[in-house]
């Protein structure tokens, strides 16, 4: 019984989904406010089998968008990104216990891009 109850817990889903961008090629596996600075960290994979060199987000929460992010590096294909930045002054990184990030654009290294369709 010990054993089920051990490959049960293995397998559940984690206790948050994240919500994620169709189409965008980028996996977000963390978005949330952190005590301390920077107060939001965004973690997400570049699963596209193209070099990155932006990533766009919107930070949303029920009540609509919380602020805007941009991401500018070297993100290689296949890549875990897990990057800090900053809120505005007026938001606090305790509010976004349920917010998510939505992928609202990709640039990547050839000079293509993916823009969401259906942005927030």
């Amino acid at each position: 019984m010990l054993l089920i109850a051990a490959v049960a817990a293995s397998t559940a889903p984690a206790a948050a989904d994240v919500t994620q961008t169709p189409g965008s090629n980028i996996v977000v596996t963390t978005c949330h406010g952190q005590i301390g600075k920077p107060p939001l960290r965004i973690a997400y994979k570049n699963d596209s089998q193209k070099n990155a060199k932006e990533v766009d987000f919107s930070v949303v929460d029920a009540a609509g968008i919380v602020t805007t992010v941009r991401d500018v590096g070297t993100f290689e294909a296949g890549a875990q990104i897990n990057h800090v930045f900053d809120l505005p002054p007026d938001v606090s990184p305790l509010g976004l216990s349920s917010a998510s990030c939505i992928v609202t654009k990709v640039t990547y290294a050839d000079g293509t891009s993916w823009t969401n369709p259906n942005p927030p």
